[in-house]
């Protein structure tokens, strides 16, 4: 278990880039995403929105995670919130991969 721990703490470093909430807030007012597209794609609340790397937009995607890609850029809506993000089920899945 330590292992994936690691490897998700890994990931998580590297390939979680910055915080964006304000960025896709300001992106769906200006009309940019379409917000009701958006929240179609996801059975639970996006709580967060993160930019992360296009090799962790991907991953997140196969395990059915929002991901916004717009303006060369790959937007994560995480789903949870108030713990670390390595702690998450999706990066540990990615993690044991």
């Amino acid at each position: 278990m330590g292992n994936v721990q690691e490897q998700a703490r890994r990931i998580a470093d590297i390939h979680v880039l910055w915080e964006q909430n304000s960025i896709v807030e300001e992106m769906i007012l200006k009309g940019k995403i379409d917000e009701d597209e958006l929240y179609d794609l996801c059975e639970a609340e996006v709580l967060e929105w993160w930019l992360v790397s296009p090799w962790l937009a991907e991953r997140l995607r196969d395990y059915g995670e929002v991901v916004i890609d717009a303006m060369d850029c790959h937007w994560w809506g995480r789903q949870t919130s108030g713990q670390a993000i390595y702690m998450d089920a999706v990066v540990w899945k990615i993690a044991e991969e």
